[in-house]
């Protein structure tokens, strides 16, 4: 009798294990959208976490929704996360805050974009997302913990961002702290641009006001995905800031643009130019390229210095600066470093003084270098 009872306790307990795995794996019903479950509101939301840890499909937030969307209690969602578009285009959710604080593993697409009510995608445990995230209008994100996906786009007046784990990005990054990366919209605030995980990326555009930006280990632009750029960074309305790719050793063809208030620009360890590459600077810049190939290289703006000590070949060097250039001595200088006898150099200025001309010239063998002074220190030189 004492066999029979614990025989008959332990498959209870047995039962008992199998009935709770089974609760915590949801499969929704397949349908319209396929096997997703579709939320009105934070009850359903409730109901699917009370008795599921893994939904096997997608989670579908209807047009109507209002309100935060809080789903914890989920660590894996087999497919998406996004929302249901209604017919008429006019109809869309009015979500304040999107909340996460279990989901580890998402196998498909988070897409959120168009709703003008959401202010925060919070999912600190996130790690993977199969394929891609696409977030507008949020001014928080929290993705502390997501180390690479296919596709990344964050975008509206984002004034808080965490990708400490980020390390690859397979094809696109799109961040912008402005609604919908509209050139016609100006930022409400500005945003420290910070991956400090980040190694390799298709290609980037970062666009907005940022008060810092930092890469630290990215070594490698792939060009996956990149229509155009390859990387371009534009930051305006805001102080001048350091943009450095200290690891930074592969660019592809394409192009590479940076735009804005830059205070200072480092890329150390590329030595093959092949992209289109631009710099148009609003503030006072110098100019360091450690290049020794370059296909097209443009500077415009306040271009106050230019070297590019290793230069031995270029197929156009093209300067418009505010500052004062001596371009017949650039002509010059990119003919004895490229050793070449009409290099396509097209060089001008805006700048204007009434008092004394001034330029230098610094030619040591198959270095360029040439030296850019404004009037203020030019007057003050030669009094």
């Amino acid at each position: 009798m004492m066999f029979l009872w614990t025989w008959m306790s332990r498959f209870a307990v047995a039962v008992g294990l199998l009935v709770s795995a089974l609760a915590q794996l949801c499969t929704p019903e397949y349908g319209y959208e396929g096997y997703a479950y579709i939320v009105n509101d934070q009850s359903d939301l409730d109901a699917i976490a009370a008795n599921c840890t893994t939904v096997n499909g997608t989670i579908i937030m209807s047009a109507n929704y209002t309100g935060g969307f809080n789903l914890s209690n989920i660590r894996n969602i087999t497919e998406n996360i996004q929302w249901f578009q209604a017919n008429r285009s006019d109809v869309r959710p009015q979500t304040t805050s999107i909340y996460l604080p279990d989901l580890k593993y998402l196998g498909g697409t988070l897409d959120m974009p168009g709703i003008p009510t959401l202010t925060s995608l919070i999912a600190p445990k996130l790690a993977t997302v199969g394929w891609s995230l696409s977030i507008d209008y949020v001014q928080e994100v929290d993705l502390r913990s997501l180390v690479d996906l296919e596709y990344l786009s964050i975008t509206g007046n984002v004034s808080s961002l965490r990708l400490d784990s980020l390390r690859q990005v397979r094809e696109s990054i799109l961040i912008c702290n402005k609604v919908s990366c509209n050139s016609k919209i100006s930022p409400n605030g500005s945003l420290d641009l910070y991956l400090p995980a980040l190694q390799s990326a298709g290609n980037m555009d970062l666009e907005g006001r940022f008060s810092s930006f930092d890469t630290p280990n990215l070594t490698n632009i792939t060009g996956l995905g990149a229509l155009y750029y390859s990387i371009k960074l534009l930051t305006s309305g805001g102080s001048a800031i350091n943009i450095s790719f200290p690891e930074l050793k592969y660019i592809p063809g394409g192009a590479v643009d940076f735009e804005g208030n830059i205070g200072s620009l480092s890329i150390p360890d590329i030595s093959n130019m092949s992209a289109l590459f631009t710099v148009d600077a609003y503030d006072r810049l110098d100019i360091n390229l450690p290049f020794q190939e370059a296909a097209y290289i443009t500077l415009t703006g306040n271009i106050t210095s230019v070297r590019l000590p290793n230069l031995t070949s270029i197929e156009q060097f093209t300067v418009n600066s505010d500052a004062d250039i001596d371009c017949k001595s650039l002509e010059q200088t990119i003919t004895t470093a490229t050793n070449k006898s009409e290099p396509l150099v097209i060089c001008s200025t805006s700048w204007t003084s009434s008092g004394s001309h001034f330029s230098l010239h610094l030619h040591l063998g198959a270095k360029v270098a040439f030296g850019v002074f404004i009037g203020i220190f030019v007057e003050f030189a030669m009094s």
